[in-house]
């Protein structure tokens, strides 16, 4: 149901006629396997991106191109509140060339739409949220100056609830059913990530090129109230090809004034394929960043700049703040 208009309502009127309930179960389970592993992506702010304010690249500089933008796909954008919080701890090392790091994050996601049944009643209502937590173990191999390999383990624990409001009145004979299976329910799911990248680096004077390729498989057990218990197992992998440059400005003591630009291309598969619309998608990235001499031990750079999405179901652009680029 995350990220989708209304994928619900084709299964609620097939309820009457409904020959075995095995069709709906199988339903309900494909879509929280399907609401899980979109979080999976949607929540690493490495290969999507977020931002505070949403607009369609079409108007803003006069082209005409349905995969950076529709009304459609904009107006999902807005219905979206996403918050990411990753915070990196590098390890004791003991050997050279070799680390280890420790990350952590927690994200949410969230959207509230409106479910049109009819155009002579008020429409009822629909908020759904995913509220997850992250650990990753990390090996860090340096193979040169330039080359590096990185090794993970990432282990997700999410939470997914969402809350129908029933206004119209139309859906009221089949409450009994739809609550505490489809609607007015919660999930949980624990999800383990292996992924490997490799990172090439080039330092200039005037900045830095960074060149990645990550691959990620993600498979999962979930549980809760929905569905009778029958949540499923999302899988699914992404595979993300980056290229980022840091041009520096200004530097004055340890303030490093830079511009950031980055483009990157997504392939995805299994869960998350159908909820994003696609199997491959590009974001571009412009922005300037402060490299702050307050706050180092938490604060690598902050700044602000747009992004833009092409090829997704929540294709666009957006205004985003940059946080902790590297």
């Amino acid at each position: 149901m995350f990220f989708l208009d209304l994928r619900y309502l084709p299964i609620v009127f097939f309820i009457p006629s409904l020959a075995c309930a095995t069709s709906l179960n199988d339903a309900v389970r494909k879509d929280l396997e399907q609401n899980f592993a979109t979080n999976v992506v949607l929540s690493d702010s490495d290969v999507f991106t977020f931002g505070f304010h949403n607009f369609d690249p079409n108007k803003v500089f006069k082209i005409d191109n349905e995969n950076i933008g529709t009304t459609e796909s904009i107006s999902r954008r807005k219905d979206i509140a996403a918050l990411s919080l990753p915070y990196t701890i590098e390890l004791p090392s003991y050997i050279e060339d070799n680390r280890q790091e420790l990350t952590l994050r927690l994200s949410a996601l969230s959207i509230d739409q409106d479910v049109d049944l009819s155009s002579g009643t008020a429409p009822d209502a629909l908020s759904e949220y995913v509220v997850s937590g992250y650990l990753e173990f990390a090996n860090v191999n340096q193979l040169d100056e330039h080359w590096s390999v990185n090794t993970a383990i990432g282990n997700h624990i999410s939470y997914y609830r969402n809350d129908y409001t029933y206004r119209s009145g139309i859906l009221e004979p089949y409450r009994s059913v739809l609550d505490g299976f489809i609607v007015n329910t919660d999930a949980w799911a624990y999800i383990v990530e292996p992924n490997i990248k490799l990172t090439y680096q080039d330092l200039h004077d005037w900045g830095r090129l960074k060149i990645s390729s990550s691959w990620h498989y993600f498979y999962g057990h979930g549980w809760g109230e929905a569905n009778e218990g029958d949540v499923g197992n999302p899988e699914g992998w992404y595979l993300a090809n980056e290229v980022k440059v840091f041009y520096d400005l200004i530097s004055w003591r340890d303030n490093v004034t830079s511009m950031y630009s980055s483009v990157r291309r997504i392939d995805v598969g299994g869960d998350t394929s159908a909820p994003l619309g696609t199997h491959s998608y590009y974001e571009a990235s412009l922005g300037w960043l402060l490299d702050p001499d307050l706050l180092n031990d938490w604060v690598d750079n902050v700044g602000i700049g747009l992004t833009i999405n092409y090829g997704s179901s929540l294709k666009g652009g957006s205004l985003v703040v940059f946080f902790n680029q590297d």
